[in-house]
This record gives C-alpha cells, sequence and structure tokens, in this order.
C-alpha cells in the first residue's frame, strides 16, 4: 500500500507539470482538464499515505515459522535483561525487567471482504512485552515490567477496526497473547503464531530445565 501512495503521488506531480505546461502553451482547456486530475491523484496518495505508513509497521504472518526469539539474561536475584530479536531480519530490542516470568502479545490484522480482493494479507505486530511476580508479595520498590514493543505511526487502522469504523468492514482486529514463561539465567524461546494465539518454545537446555521447575 505505501508503494500504491507512492505511484499516485508520483503520477499527480507529472500530472501537474503537464497541467503547468498546457497553461504556458496556451491550451487552458486542457490544462484545467490535467489540473482537475492532480488535484485528485494527489488527494488520493495524501489520504493513502497516513494509512500506508500504519500497516507498514505490520508483519505479513506465514504459517508457523518463528516470529522472534527470546534471549533471557540474569542480572541480580529477580532482575533480567531480555534480548528480543525480530525474525526473519534480525533487529535486537534490550530490555532490563523485574519479575519471574515474561511474555509478549501482538496485534492481528485479519482482512475481509475487498481488502483480500486487493490483495493485503493477515499480518501481526508485536506489541508489548510485560513481566510479573509469581508471589503476591513484590520486592520492596519493585513492580512488574512493561514495555511497548511498536511505536504508532500514521492512521491507527488496528484500533479503528475494533471501535466499528468503516475498516471495521475490511478487518478484523485482534490480540494474540503468549503465555507466561520463566525469566532464567541462558533462557532462549522463540516466538511463533499457532490458531489459539503466540507460542513461546523453549530453545535451549536452559529454558526447558526452567519450564520444568516452575512452581
Amino acid at each position: 500500500m505505501q508503494a500504491v501512495a507512492i505511484v499516485l503521488a508520483c503520477f499527480g506531480g507529472l500530472t501537474l507539470l503537464v497541467a503547468l505546461s498546457r497553461w504556458l502553451a496556451g491550451r487552458r482547456s486542457a490544462s484545467a482538464g490535467h489540473l482537475g486530475l492532480a488535484a485528485l491523484l494527489l488527494t488520493s496518495a495524501a489520504q493513502l499515505q497516513p494509512v500506508a505508513s500504519n500497516l507498514g509497521t505490520y508483519r505479513p504472518r506465514h504459517g508457523d515459522r518463528p516470529v522472534a526469539q527470546v534471549f533471557c539474561e540474569r542480572t541480580a536475584s529477580r532482575t533480567h535483561r531480555i534480548t528480543l530479536t525480530r525474525l526473519p531480519e534480525g533487529r535486537m530490542q534490550v530490555f532490563e525487567v523485574t519479575g519471574d516470568e515474561w511474555r509478549l502479545d501482538a496485534r492481528t490484522l485479519t482482512w475481509q471482504g475487498r481488502a483480500v480482493e486487493l490483495g493485503l494479507q493477515p499480518g501481526y505486530r508485536l506489541d508489548r512485552l510485560s513481566t510479573r511476580f509469581l508471589r503476591t508479595t513484590e520486592p520492596a520498590g519493585s513492580s512488574p515490567s512493561s514495555y511497548a514493543l511498536s511505536e504508532e505511526i500514521g492512521e491507527d487502522v488496528w484500533a479503528q477496526a475494533r471501535t466499528g469504523t468503516r475498516w471495521a468492514r475490511y478487518a478484523v482486529a485482534d490480540h494474540a497473547y503468549g503465555p507466561w514463561r520463566p525469566l532464567a539465567q541462558g533462557a532462549r524461546y522463540e516466538i511463533a503464531f499457532d490458531s489459539t494465539g503466540l507460542l513461546a518454545r523453549p530453545v535451549n537446555e536452559a529454558a526447558a530445565t526452567a519450564l520444568q521447575r516452575r512452581p
């Protein structure tokens, strides 16, 4: 969709140049027609750009392929450093967290109707990393961590689809929640989607052992 907005803007600019050349050549009626077409193209591009920018923050969903990895390093008794690696691009984010367990959640967009006819594919966006304490009493001065994983850009299509605006006709907006997993030194987990939401599979011995030992 971002490409469509760029193409419309380019054609609008070219049509505007043609309108100017017709005006300078004294062909006023032809110039007016091209000017109207240029205005239409540029207006369409301007309206489409915020939507295209927002949808550009979503990644396509491809079955059960891994979408991220999480690696945990202990920095204190109940404090860890989490490295989140987006797949397949390999972009990394590092977070300092407190707690005993962590989980990820994601926004999902499933298209319907004319949106499918236009070729839009189901997409997701990792939304938040959260932690929690297993015991009711938290350590003094500590609280669970919560980090937003994506920046909101342009027109928030997901939020509008959930509030019954025009986007509700074309998209089903939902949340996918991953399971709570132990924070443990050296534990590595692989994140993927299934039919019920997000999976967080242990991919090394440290993660598997932490899961077996959880209360």
